[in-house]
């Protein structure tokens, strides 16, 4: 599967990079219909990221879907101002989005296509 990873507002990291590849992997494990996986991972612009949360957005295809995580936090208690947390977090939603879905197409094919 490919992996694009995208960095924004900070350089590349190939530790960063490979955690990112480590979750998609796992991901992919869980979920092998996921075909592709886009990672783009933004740095907080103000006091060169000092205190400020990380900002991830993930885009996974799935034949006939695709799973959009955007994990912005805002400055609250929920906020990552560690990139690692911040990817954990992502992917984490991501697991339960997938989850969900597939939960969702076992149930339609059980009961037949919906009618339109």
């Amino acid at each position: 599967m490919p992996i694009e990873v995208t960095f924004r507002g900070m350089e590349p990291s190939e530790f960063v990079v490979a955690r990112a590849r480590e979750h998609a992997q796992q991901l992919m494990a869980s979920a092998p219909t996921i075909v592709g996986c886009r990672v783009v991972i933004e740095a907080p612009t103000a006091h060169h990221g000092h205190g400020q949360p990380f900002h991830v957005r993930l885009h996974l295809s799935i034949p006939g879907d695709d799973v959009i995580v955007d994990r912005d936090p805002g400055r609250g208690p929920d906020a990552h101002t560690d990139v690692y947390v911040a990817l954990t977090d992502a992917f984490q939603t991501a697991w339960r989005r997938v989850e969900e879905l597939g939960r969702k197409r076992r149930e339609e094919s059980r009961r037949g296509a919906p009618e339109m």
